[in-house]
């Protein structure tokens, strides 16, 4: 029996994105030592020039170190511009690859994400936090190039004079004691603010999303107030991050001007004392210099690193979340009569069946169960939904809610068809007013440009565009007037003719356009038949009656 996969971890999850790339990060990682390599040396060179061109007046030894530095200069920017190119190159690969995996991990988990991510947090993963998980290649790549210049830089201060080797290690050891807890706080204090950030989002889009209807029961002042609170705690949660960040900004700039006191005025002493030359004492103040750098950029570096960390615990949160359907099925092919045998409510392989109920709300869970977005015993063609490929299911069962999204994008990416075909599926959900604005249109965010009857007939757009070969529908035209959707289920009746399509509505407009009727009692099925025959029915009647009011 094979052993279970580890669960997945920070750590895992940066080997896995480096693993497919492995071959650009040697190539980075060996740059950025070339170049590291070839700049530091060019500080030792200084004391050569001044020692051996200079002061003992010899023009060869002049000329050649000088050379020696001059190819240094050329050679150490082409070596890092290289480096860097490669890891921006990881980097881009590794945010492509973090978006996709979210979406596609959100995509199959269902409604298990509902309950583990709050829509706050679901709008910062796939952009801020992917972007600071994606960017820890590039941290990693220029810490090990900074590194590197620590090592050779104090490996040649080292061989100046012994002594202000020591200094400069020593330095580095007393920063990193003292650095260490203070990116360890700074990364709780994150990890508490990024949350907090999530949930503030989250609580945004609830009060826009239900602005119209807060107003109407005078909750937009008590929402109003409730969201000023949460933004009082994350304001102390971010002025606790900015006091961990001061320290260690104030470290960053502090500790290096430290060392070059202290470089400085033990490079004086020992040339004073005859122990290093003039030029090395030149040398040892270059080195003190650009360790100003070096130390600032250990710091600052470690608190990018500290940042994607943080945001790659959130985003491994997600990837762990389990689907909440079972995606064991391997059959494809097939089709026939769909059917859900805890409502009885069938879907015949072609024609309009428009289900007639009291409520929506059980025979939507009924659609969800034909659409497999929930575990049942549903049929298709006489075997069991679940014994088909998830994928299978989805591309060729379609369910259309009021809760699909509307993304960013033109009104061509939303329809993702070419335009002519977009242009009669538009025209068959009576959406040609947003068409008339152009293909180039911008579709905000959820549609918030688009009034909630535009939404919804755009919507159904989008969904006759896919031409699924069954499309089951929640209540499509239910934000429209009664003379466009009376318009707009004569047009899809023609649309999908010779295809599967069900919808459910409380609306009679569809019903003069129907192949069959479904009644439905407490969500189970109570009759089935043409408008005409259940018409019979006098709670039928007195139903159809009351929608039609």
């Amino acid at each position: 029996m094979p052993p279970e996969p580890r669960p997945l971890t920070p750590m895992r999850l940066f080997l896995r994105q480096a693993r497919p790339n492995r071959t650009r990060l040697v190539l980075g990682f060996l740059f950025y030592a070339g170049a590291s390599c070839t700049s530091m040396p060019q500080l030792w060179i200084v004391g050569k020039v001044i020692d051996e061109g200079l002061i003992a007046r010899s023009t060869r030894d002049f000329a050649i170190w000088l050379a020696a530095a001059a190819a240094l200069v050329v050679i150490q920017p082409i070596l890092w511009a290289n480096g860097f190119r490669q890891f921006s190159t990881v980097e881009a690969r590794n945010q492509r690859a973090l978006v996709r995996d979210l979406t596609d991990r959100l995509n199959r988990s269902g409604a298990a994400v509902r309950d583990r991510v709050s829509a706050g947090e679901l709008l910062n993963l796939p952009s801020e936090d992917a972007r600071r998980a994606a960017r820890a290649v590039s941290d990693a790549g220029f810490f090990f190039n900074t590194l590197v210049m620590f090592l050779v830089g104090s490996a040649l201060v080292w061989s100046i004079h012994p002594l202000l080797g020591v200094v400069i290690v020593s330095g580095s050891m007393v920063t990193a004691i003292i650095a260490g807890p203070l990116l360890g706080r700074l990364q709780s204090r994150q990890s508490d603010y990024r949350a907090r950030i999530g949930d503030l989002s989250a609580h945004a889009a609830d009060i826009v999303g239900g602005l119209r209807v807060l107003r109407g029961i005078g909750g937009d002042l008590l929402f109003a107030a409730r969201y000023r609170e949460r933004s009082d705690v994350l304001r102390r949660k971010g002025y606790e991050v900015a006091g961990a960040s001061s320290w260690i900004y104030a470290l960053r700039h502090s500790m290096p001007i430290v060392f070059v006191a202290i470089i400085t005025w033990v490079g004086a002493l020992l040339a004073a004392g005859g122990a290093i030359t003039i030029g090395g004492l030149a040398a040892a103040f270059s080195f003190a210099t650009i360790f100003i750098a070096v130390s600032g950029n250990f710091i600052g570096t470690s608190q990018y690193l500290v940042a994607a960390w943080v945001a790659a615990k959130r985003i491994v949160r997600v990837l762990r979340i389990e689907p909440d359907l079972a995606d064991a099925g391997t059959a494809r092919g097939g089709g026939g009569e769909l059917r859900d045998p805890e409502s009885g409510l069938a879907v015949p392989v072609s024609g309009l069946t428009v289900v007639v109920t009291a409520e929506t709300a059980p025979a939507a869970e009924a659609c969800e169960r034909l659409a497999r977005y929930r575990d049942s015993e549903a049929v298709w063609g006489g075997r069991p939904l679940d014994e088909y490929a998830l994928d299978e299911v989805r591309s060729r069962i379609m369910l259309l809610t009021d809760e699909d999204h509307l993304f960013t994008g033109t009104l061509a990416e939303t329809m993702r068809v070419p335009e002519a075909e977009a242009h009669q599926a538009i025209e068959a959900a009576c959406a040609d007013d947003v068409a008339s604005q152009g293909m180039d249109l911008v579709v905000e965010e959820g549609g918030r440009n688009l009034s909630g009857g535009q939404r919804q007939r755009l919507r159904l757009a989008r969904a006759l565009a896919a031409r699924p070969e069954t499309l089951l529908a929640v209540e499509p035209t239910s934000a429209v007037d009664a003379h466009t959707e009376s318009l707009i289920a004569a047009r899809v009746a023609g649309f999908r003719a010779g295809r599967a399509t069900l919808v459910v509505t409380t609306s009679p407009l569809w019903l003069a356009h129907a192949d069959r009727a479904v009644w439905m009692v407490e969500g189970k099925v109570h009759a089935v038949g043409t408008h005409a025959d259940l018409l019979a029915e006098a709670d039928y009647r007195r139903l159809a009656s009351h929608s039609a009011d």
